[in-house]
């Protein structure tokens, strides 16, 4: 088969057995269209060609999802491809600065009311609870089954990017609302439902408009939460990688290093300092 042509449904497949998300696979076949319409194939050189031609018209982080999505889909056609030759080539940047939330913050945004119904209430709550006590990515989170919950080893079991298991402590105030002796899904609409990622994500800007928060909350914004607060407390970098359940603990730090809050309060010390001098 000619390699110049996507092939969208097998691999979009392939990814779907590996966990990723909807959104990530979306992302992905746009980016591989884009190549496949301005290279002729797909091997080293045209990789490295189009990546160089292309440096003044794609931001860098735009250039990495191409990376990415070329990577990921040569493995799926098992293309041999010298990554080595191509690294350097995309210009490094800054880290950028996520917005976190403190406990405060949460606090907050669950006292704010946007939804009509009570119960719907509740369970949105509950929702920003497991994000930022479990530190789950969304579509973890929306497929936690009840039967998930370990009682005798006190873990929840957590399908995992990558089509990989890993297991997760939860405090006692989040346990006590998983029965494991039911088969369902902990977080259903009103038709019994799972919910998909788009639906959290709606819930989230609802409720944190509502609130009247400045900074942008996502549900990946909870994850990064979850990491901060934990190195804040004294927690072992090496146990937040495993309760994350990323592969490299650089992932983990730069989770950590990426709290715009902290930063700021760091700078800001620096003119509290200089007025008490000045004065």
């Amino acid at each position: 088969m000619n390699n110049n042509k996507l092939d969208t449904i097998n691999y979009t497949a392939w990814l779907e057995e590996r966990n990723r998300s909807l959104n990530s696979i979306r992302t992905y076949c746009c980016y591989l269209e884009n190549f496949i319409q301005k290279s002729w194939t797909i091997n080293t050189e045209s990789i490295r060609n189009f990546l160089k031609s292309n440096i003044t018209k794609y931001q860098p982080n735009s250039l990495k999802v191409f990376r990415q999505a070329l990577s990921s889909y040569t493995k799926f056609k098992r293309i041999a491809i010298d990554w080595d030759w191509i690294t350097g080539i995309i210009p490094k940047t800054q880290r950028k600065c996520f917005s976190t939330l403190s406990i405060e913050d949460l606090e907050h945004l669950k006292k704010v009311i946007s939804e009509k119904s009570k119960l719907t209430h509740q369970r949105n709550n509950l929702i920003f609870d497991f994000l930022f006590y479990s530190g789950l990515r969304v579509s973890e989170l929306i497929n936690i089954k009840h039967s998930d919950w370990n009682a005798k080893n006190e873990s929840l079991k957590v399908h995992g990017k990558g089509n990989k298991i890993r297991y997760v402590f939860l405090p006692d105030f989040l346990i006590k609302h998983l029965n494991p002796n039911s088969p369902d899904y902990l977080f259903t609409n009103l038709k019994k439902q799972k919910l998909c990622p788009l639906v959290i994500r709606q819930i989230i800007s609802q409720r944190t408009k509502k609130a009247g928060f400045t900074k942008l909350i996502t549900p990946h914004s909870f994850r990064r939460s979850f990491a901060t607060w934990m190195h804040r407390k004294g927690s072992n970098l090496t146990t937040i990688q495993f309760l994350l359940g990323h592969e490299s603990i650089t992932t983990t730090e730069k989770y950590i290093q990426t709290d715009r809050e902290t930063m700021y309060a760091d700078y800001s010390k620096l003119w509290k300092e200089e007025a008490i001098l000045t004065k």
